[in-house]
């Protein structure tokens, strides 16, 4: 039997976002979760920001000198995961800050004749909350799971003149909070010069009532609730002139997903914007990726020079640095297969689609190497939003993946799945 070690270590947070950040643990779940060892000797292992990593080593070269198995195979293969397990810990200083998650075990490839040590780092995207060490025949993943599940709360202002509600929705629980009420009138009849003092008067209550309004969405919104997304609704343009001048905190603008009209801003148009907003919430695009749609697309009705559609000039403008966001959506089935000369160390790379990946790993290894003349690779395939990660890293660009089944990725596949937003139009220069 043939023993070849690898060790891959997933940096999933260096990732340029949030988006690309889920995706990747994704698809490291879809993949753990479809190996199963032939007996207990894959090994999980979760640590939070507030172990140390000489606490772990300890524990890790007790479970190792203490290691009881019937199979001398297996015996060896579990106590040399966790040998390249400590190896790799006594290389970080610290923890980081969502703790990390590890995953080793020795694979057998299809033939059964080699097998291959592999191991499998994550720093999650959400904070691990406790120690876990688990060995048996299947990876422990439910911990991570968790974090695609976690419900999105959605944080609801409805804001008029003389009242605003504020709600929230965490999973299907609806919850209304308060309804504040401002004690200002309506408009006055007078005329002449009275109105407009009237006027100015009521234009600074209701200026005041704003801030109020915000101060208490920043405290429910960010302390109380740390929302995922912002609904505002509300009777005619009220709303809107909230939204316009500079009262709710950044975060929330930044949040705001939907806005909504509704009968009045009481504690039932909280219940109102729910019902209106149903499906959008059913089907959740990111408020980011929700406005980076809508300037790709309007940049393309403009003609401005500064959106692109498909994967090859994609590429080629970000490894120009001409993009500033590039997007994709995440069921493309796009693959780069790298070839590498074991003799003297040049490869050559295809992107092609996952149906054609048999035949051109096929027609890679068949030709010699250019450079040694000698027919022996090593191959290696790189999902293509690691592929866009690498190349947008070098020119501070980044990446979104959209996930959701939304209105913004069905125009985008209709695009072809690829596309981006430039810094500047490459003709005109920075």
């Amino acid at each position: 039997m043939v023993h070849e070690r690898v060790v891959h270590f997933r940096a999933c947070h260096m990732a340029t976002s949030n988006s690309v950040k889920l995706h990747k643990l994704r698809k490291l779940i879809a993949w753990l979760s479809q190996i199963e060892g032939r007996r207990k000797e894959f090994i999980s292992l979760y640590a939070p920001r507030e172990k140390s990593i000489d606490e772990i080593i300890a524990f890790l070269k007790n479970e190792s000198d203490s290691v009881a198995m019937n199979s001398k195979n297996i015996k060896d293969r579990l106590q040399n995961a966790l040998k390249n397990i400590i190896q790799h810990l006594r290389l970080q200083t610290e923890i980081p800050q969502n703790g990390f998650a590890i995953f080793a075990g020795t694979f057998v490839a299809n033939d059964s004749e080699n097998e291959s040590l592999k191991i499998e780092e994550l720093v999650p995207p959400a904070p691990i909350t406790s120690y876990l060490y688990n060995v048996d025949n299947h990876f422990r993943l439910e911990p991570l799971r968790k974090m695609l599940r976690e419900p999105k709360v959605v944080g609801l202002v409805a804001v008029d003149s003389s009242e605003a509600s504020l709600g929230i929705l965490n999973g299907e629980r609806l919850e209304i909070i308060e309804n504040i009420t401002s004690g200002i009138s309506g408009k006055s009849g007078k005329g002449g010069s009275s109105q407009r003092r009237y006027e100015r008067g009521r234009d600074m209550a209701i200026t005041y009532f704003f801030h109020r309004v915000a101060e208490h969405a920043a405290k429910v919104f960010l302390e109380n609730h740390k929302v995922t997304v912002l609904i505002v609704g509300g009777p005619g343009g009220t709303k809107e002139d909230f939204l316009k001048g500079d009262f709710l905190h950044y975060e929330l603008k930044n949040a705001l997903l939907d806005i909504v009209d509704t009968q009045s801003a009481s504690r039932e148009a909280i219940r109102e914007m729910l019902e209106k907003t149903s499906e959008t919430l059913k089907n959740m695009c990111a408020p980011e990726e929700k406005r980076i749609m809508q300037r790709l697309l309007a940049s393309m009705g403009k003609q401005d020079g500064l959106a692109i559609v498909g994967l090859d000039l994609v590429m080629e403008a970000l490894k120009n640095g001409t993009v500033e966001v590039a997007l994709m959506a995440d069921n493309t089935d796009i693959v780069e297969i790298v070839a590498m000369c074991k003799r003297c160390g040049p490869s050559k790379a295809k992107i092609v689609d996952k149906k054609m990946k048999v035949q051109t790993i096929k027609e890679m290894i068949s030709s010699p190497c250019g450079k040694c003349n000698v027919v022996e690779y090593e191959v290696e395939q790189k999902d293509i939003v690691d592929v866009l990660e690498d190349v947008a890293s070098q020119t501070n660009a980044r990446v979104e993946v959209i996930s959701s089944e939304s209105e913004e990725k069905v125009k985008l596949k209709a695009l072809g799945g690829f596309a981006a937003l430039l810094r500047y139009r490459p003709d005109k220069g920075k």
